[in-house]
């Protein structure tokens, strides 16, 4: 009887043994958490233009500015500031009457030497005849000759004091010499102007077309004549008009569009740097002289790889995309980057097409770790808003 008891007591402590134990195994297993989610999408391969970009300064096609030319008051201004001017335009008026009364004082000298000119030469004609029949000596002659040239002498410098004159009266009538702007008039009518120093009275700015003045460094001086000339050589039309893009501050692509019209021919020694300029039409006048602009310059036309610009990583080593393998673990892939293009980064070198690329969850993907690939959409550039793209070379 207590053998049956015991054996009855084993039967039922087994198994609640068994699933104590079996229970403390369970929670000591350690459950790995599944790979990470990241976004891969391989390079897309597009035709980009390499660029050469550069910053400089607006400054107006032509400016000058107006001064007083003679001394005097000023007596009317005819132009509002801020206003369209053309070549010729009278701006202001320097009292007249001075320099009409020297016109006049000029010209009455210059006739009574005339006359008087008229009355030697008559002499020196009836003297010559006189001496002809020894009436006269030769020194009477040689006297009333050297008088006639005196007076002519006398004539010249009458006609030049005239013409001096009348120059005078011609400034009192201040004309703009180029078509353009004109600024504020910086002397008010009825002021002195003239005395001692040529009063400055205000500018005209020609701002129908805009220069643009930039400094190229010897990299890409290099650059940009041996492709130049490259496109001279092959008789390429259009090889001497070399195209810019400009964009303003608040601009985001470079929708101004004008061409390089001058390279200095010299490079600055302390700098290693070269003088260019642009030129750029201006007819809704936005562009004005001394803004901050951004300049373009396309070279060539070429097929690139491209991944989202987010995609590339720097450190220590330089830049990086990490790369989903075949067996989706992370790998981190150098790569040599070229320029940004709506938002993409051109790779010179490090992927192929057949590379995917983490785009989206980079954070979660780390060198050496395996993670849930998941196929991204097409990352082909688009144009951003309000960007312009550049016209090939």
């Amino acid at each position: 009887m207590g053998l049956c008891i015991r054996l009855l007591w084993l039967l039922i402590m087994i198994p609640f043994a068994a699933g104590v134990f079996g229970c403390g195994r369970d929670a000591d297993r350690v459950v790995e958490p599944p790979p990470p989610d990241v976004t891969v999408s391989p390079p897309v391969e597009e035709e980009v233009t390499d660029n050469l970009e550069f910053t400089g300064t607006t400054a107006a096609l032509e400016s000058v500015e107006i001064r007083a030319r003679v001394k005097g008051f000023l007596d009317r201004k005819n132009f509002e500031p801020g206003s369209k001017v053309k070549a010729g335009d009278l701006l202001f008026v320097i009292d007249r009457r001075p320099f009409k009364a020297k016109v006049d004082q000029a010209a009455a000298t210059l006739e009574s030497n005339k006359a008087k000119l008229e009355l030697a030469r008559v002499r020196a004609e009836k003297t010559k005849t006189l001496y002809a029949t020894a009436s006269v000596s030769e020194l009477q002659l040689l006297e009333d000759e050297a008088k006639r040239g005196v007076e002519q002498g006398q004539v010249d410098m009458a006609k030049a004091d005239l013409e001096a004159a009348q120059l005078d009266l011609d400034f009192t009538e201040v004309k703009t010499p180029l078509s353009g702007r004109v600024g504020v008039n910086q002397v008010d009518v009825g002021n002195l102007v003239g005395a001692g120093d040529y009063t400055l009275l205000t500018n005209v700015v020609n701002d129908d077309s805009v220069y643009v003045y930039f400094n190229i460094s010897e990299r890409d001086l290099l650059k940009y004549k041996r492709k130049y000339l490259e496109r001279s050589a092959q008789g390429q039309e259009g090889s001497q008009e070399v195209k810019a893009f400009l964009a303003l501050a608040d601009e985001a692509g470079f929708p101004h569009e004008g061409i390089v019209d001058y390279l200095d021919p010299r490079t600055d020694p302390g700098t290693g740097t070269v003088r260019a300029r642009a030129i750029f039409a201006n007819k809704d006048g936005l562009l004005q002289s001394g803004l901050f602009a951004r300049i373009r310059v396309p070279m060539e036309t070429r097929k690139a790889f491209l991944v989202p610009d987010l995609a590339v990583g720097i450190d220590q080593r330089g830049q990086y995309v990490l790369v989903v393998n075949d067996r989706n673990v992370v790998d981190y892939r150098p790569v040599e980057v070229g320029q940004l293009v709506d938002r993409m980064r051109v790779i010179e070198k490090g992927v192929t097409l057949k590379d995917r690329i983490a785009v989206n969850g980079i954070q979660r993907a780390r060198p050496g770790i395996k993670v849930n690939p998941i196929a991204g959409p097409s990352t082909a550039p688009s144009p951003a808003p309000g960007a312009s793209q550049p016209a090939k070379p």
